[in-house]
């Protein structure tokens, strides 16, 4: 994610305003960070708007604006990636889970659902471990609506599907997780989510793009590198879309 953007998404995760030292705190890990590159980063996000200097070091969102949809796995998950992530420190996944989409659901089944988006060619070797590492999940790869009915509807499971070039990801917790542009699609299109696939997945849409500041250009890029530009793009356009960028 842009420094940017981490700025902002550390706004709305401290109630829309913060100072300068908190950020700063909050950002020490980045290594290309530093104070000048800090002071520019922020001046540039007043002089566009997206923040107000409220005092000396102090700074805030604009009022009435709305914050990004973060999307934040829970502990079940979180444990599970960061295993893999020590077994496979160099390999390029993210992890999320159904309940990130609960709070935009009109409806909310009893599902526990965790994707886990790997290269290509290492979803045999995720397969096996996760296989091992959770033996009370269905652990299916990339698995059609036929499939997943068979071996997952009604239980726990881990859906391994390939991680696609270019996806729109983002981090937490030291791990690759997606973009709220790129769960949209996914829950749009992959066969697990065949259950929100009828008014849910219009309602869960609609929700986020009124309340959440997304970008439906990143959304659109993903749904073309994943081959469904068609079906997001019937999803958008039967939808009450407010202003986005």
């Amino acid at each position: 994610m842009p420094i940017t953007e981490n700025v902002i998404s550390f706004a709305s995760q401290n109630g829309g305003s913060f100072s300068r030292k908190e950020l700063l705190d909050a950002l020490r890990s980045d290594a290309s960070l530093n104070e000048a590159s800090l002071s520019a980063i922020l001046a540039r996000l007043v002089s566009t708007g997206r923040l107000v200097k409220t005092g000396w070091g102090a700074y805030s969102l604009p009022e009435g604006a709305r914050p990004p949809l973060l999307i934040r796995p829970r502990e079940e998950a979180m444990k599970i990636g960061q295993a893999l992530k020590k077994r496979y420190p160099l390999v390029d996944f993210c992890i999320w889970d159904s309940f990130c989409v609960v709070p935009l659901m009109l409806h909310v089944p009893n599902v526990n659902i965790i994707v886990v988006d790997v290269e290509r060619d290492l979803q045999d070797t995720f397969f096996d471990a996760l296989k091992e590492m959770c033996p009370s999940f269905s652990v299916l790869p990339h698995p059609t609506k036929e499939e997943f009915f068979t071996y997952g509807d009604g239980r726990d499971s881990i859906v391994i599907h390939p991680l696609y070039s270019e996806s729109p990801l983002d981090s937490f917790g030291g791990l690759r997780v997606p973009a709220a542009e790129k769960v949209l699609v996914d829950i749009a299109v992959n066969p697990e989510f065949d259950y929100l696939q009828g008014s849910e997945v219009y309602t869960i849409c609609e929700r986020a793009f009124r309340s959440y500041a997304l970008s439906l250009p990143a959304m659109l890029r993903y749904a073309r590198r994943r081959g469904c530009t068609e079906a997001v793009q019937k999803l958008i356009s039967n939808i009450d879309m407010p202003d986005h960028d």
